[in-house]
């Protein structure tokens, strides 16, 4: 094995003085012959002593085509045979203003350059010197290649800069951020709005991880950039370090009025909640804003601090003085009014504020948060019965919450009561009216005229719950202080047209007698059909309203109608009604139509009354009672009348009128006739069959010649 590498060795020592016997030959040869021979040896130019002795030869070489032809030959080659490129480099470097070799050496010593110094200052030295912006771009690529960057690099970076082409300066950029090599003023020029996006948003992202805030070139990308994510972030890197001047101030509230987009607007709002430093300079300037601009919207932004920042409170209290826009105060006092429970004192400038106050919207809001506010005293009762005297709805609405809050003990019962006018105001809220009267209503003795209001609120009011509770105080005032405090018109107006009898029963039974005429319209209103199931909710029946005025002495005709049309029409389901309806029609004997409907009533519902009492409503003369059966011509329809003889047995005519029934001739010609023919004679204490014989002389038989 020795033996075959001592005979490799030998041979490519003999090529090798062979090939540089070629080389030494160059130098004297024509341009043919050098050619000839330095193809000859191309193939051994990775021996490092024919290598050297071909850089000698380039080195030495007039020809330039055919120094860039070796150069190439040797490039081939990887160039890891030569020891030192510091002659390579120097020929190079000499040959690059030929432009036969300057495309073929550019790329060589660009390799060169990642390791070499040398040949990267040559680079950097002919970049500066290079007008043509392809040559500039490749001899750049080779520079930007290593990631670790001198300082000699650095400078250079900086110095191209601004003047690569975008692609190339983002690669510089990026390579000047990785080495954190940029002051503040070199970072503020990469945000200039002109630069492109990328740009500005890997600077911004470096900011945003050292906590750098340009804050003019920042204010400047927010009012002006068009990229909408570049002024988000500009406003969110701005909030870092906090909103601490009068001029960032002005940027952030820029760019949440009058930016386009959404999400910046959002972004800034964000940064309003949280990062601006209210410094007394920054509150004199935003009020300064909010007096001039009169802007809503910044506000609302600077409400959240109100509830930390007393000299923010004590600015916009004092800017609520001046001359502004209405809307603009009753925010304000909206705003404001919400912190009275955590800042006493404020509640006192309020009051104060809303006595000096000439516009209703402020005094209205004022007065809202007043009344939210509940003191430890009786010091607002007056000034809540003050606001129900304004003219204003919304005063009088705020009124209403503060007499709410005062406790029902009996010193505030008084300022409770005197609210009572306040419900005829139908236009106020109903919720807040209704809570009110359901207060008043819990008074134990209330005052005539405060009744007298319950009752105007219920002719007009149209609420039901309202109506109710009108009705309940109505009713407690009678029970309290008797038929005084009936209001007779209205009880006849809620009968005869509402259909409703609350708190009319059980009053009108123990009061009829203070006003009977009105009673007893109030008590027919009552009978009418559409009254039934009213009256029916409150456990009345007409039976009860026609015994208490026939007992009053209160029955007329038109109740006797009423009386004799139920007794004569309702259903046979109802027979119990049939003799109370025939006691009340007792109570008016003079009605002219009592007669002949008590007739009917016995022909035809004769078996389901009592015919005693009948008779005692009736009283007909034993010649009235003939005409009767002498009208009748069928056993069915002489059998009442026999049943009402038989009931009545101890009236006198009995007798004569029974006989008179019998002598009919239709009836011993029926069974049931006779039956109760027999059973009304047994009750007269007669025979029916003494009734049947012929009548003979009374002075008895004669005696015989």
């Amino acid at each position: 094995m020795s033996k075959i590498t001592d005979e490799i060795r030998e041979r490519r020592a003999a090529h090798t003085a062979q090939t540089l016997m070629m080389l030494d030959m160059v130098p004297l040869s024509d341009t043919d012959t050098k050619y000839s021979l330095l193809s000859g040896a191309t193939r051994y130019l990775h021996d490092p002593a024919i290598a050297e002795k071909w850089l000698s030869l380039i080195a030495a070489e007039t020809d330039t085509t055919l120094k860039a032809d070796m150069i190439r030959q040797l490039a081939g080659t990887g160039l890891r045979q030569l020891s030192d490129t510091t002659a390579l480099i120097n020929i190079m470097v000499a040959s690059l203003a030929q432009d036969e070799s300057r495309d073929l050496i550019l790329p060589i010593l660009g390799r060169l350059s990642v390791s070499d110094p040398t040949a990267r200052q040559h680079l950097i030295q002919f970049y500066k010197q290079q007008e043509n912006a392809d040559t500039s771009h490749l001899i750049l690529s080779w520079l930007l290649i290593p990631v670790d960057a001198s300082q000699e690099d650095i400078a250079f970076y900086k110095e191209i800069m601004h003047e690569a082409a975008e692609t190339d300066k983002l690669v510089i950029v990026n390579r000047l951020l990785l080495q954190d090599t940029l002051d503040i003023a070199t970072i503020s020029a990469l945000l200039r709005p002109e630069e492109p996006v990328a740009i500005k948003e890997m600077v911004l992202r470096f900011c945003f991880d050292r906590s750098f805030v340009p804050a003019e070139a920042l204010s400047t990308l927010i009012k002006t950039d068009t990229t909408a994510f570049i002024r988000t972030w500009c406003i969110q890197l701005l909030a870092v370090h906090g909103i601490d001047s009068t001029e960032l101030t002005n940027t952030i509230l820029h760019a949440y009025t009058q930016d386009p987009d959404q999400g910046v607007k959002q972004a800034a709002l964000r940064v309003f909640e949280y990062s601006l430093k209210l410094t007394p300079a920054i509150i004199e300037h935003l009020c300064a804003q909010l007096a001039t601009a009169q802007n809503l919207q910044l506000l609302y932004l600077l409400a959240p601090y109100t509830a930390k920042n007393e000299t923010l409170v004590n600015a916009l209290l004092a800017l609520s003085t001046q001359n502004i826009r209405t809307d603009l105060a009753v925010v304000i006092y909206n705003i404001l009014g919400k912190l009275i429970a955590q800042r006493p004192p404020l509640f006192e400038r309020f009051v104060q504020a809303y006595e000096q106050e000439q516009k209703e919207e402020c005094r209205t809001a004022i007065l809202q948060a007043i009344t939210a506010f509940t003191p430890n005293d009786d010091s607002l009762n007056s000034f809540y019965s003050k606001a129900l005297q304004a003219p204003s709805p919304a005063i009088k609405e705020a009124g209403i919450k503060g007499i709410l809050l005062i406790p029902l003990t009996k010193e505030n019962i008084a300022i409770v009561e005197a609210a009572a006018p306040v419900l005829l105001h139908t236009q106020l809220n109903r919720e807040l009216r209704h809570l009110l009267a359901k207060k008043i209503s819990m008074i134990p003795q209330l005052n005539p005229a405060t009744v007298k209001v319950f009752g105007q609120l219920a002719d007009h009011e149209q609420d039901q719950a309202m109506k109710e509770i009108c009705t309940y105080v109505q009713e407690n005032a009678v029970s309290q202080a008797g038929s005084s405090n009936i209001n007779w018109e209205q009880w006849l107006h809620k009968a005869d047209v509402e259909h409703n009898f609350s708190g009319i029963f059980p009053h009108i039974w123990m009061y009829y007698d203070e006003n009977p005429e009105m009673a007893n319209r109030i008590l027919w209103a009552a009978l009418t059909p559409g009254n039934s199931s009213s009256l029916y909710q409150e456990g009345v029946s007409d039976i009860e309203i026609l015994r208490f005025l026939a007992v009053n002495k209160g029955m007329d005709d038109n109740l006797s109608r009423y009386a004799l049309t139920q007794v004569l029409t309702i259903d046979l389901g109802n027979e119990s009604k049939f003799n109370h309806y025939l006691l009340a029609l007792k109570g008016n004997p003079g009605f002219a139509e009592l007669k002949e409907g008590l007739w009917q009533l016995l022909e035809k519902r004769g078996r389901y009354i009592n015919l005693i009492l009948l008779n005692e409503v009736l009283q007909p003369t034993a010649t009235e009672f003939m005409q009767q059966i002498e009208k009748q011509s069928t056993p069915a329809g002489i059998l009442p009348y026999i049943s009402y003889l038989q009931a009545n047995c101890s009236w006198a005519p009995v007798p004569d009128l029974l006989q008179a029934i019998l002598a009919k001739p239709f009836v011993p010609q029926d069974n049931d006739t006779m039956r109760a023919m027999k059973d009304a004679c047994r009750n007269a204490c007669m025979d029916v069959a003494a009734l049947q014989a012929p009548k003979t002389n009374d002075d008895g038989p004669g005696f015989a010649d």
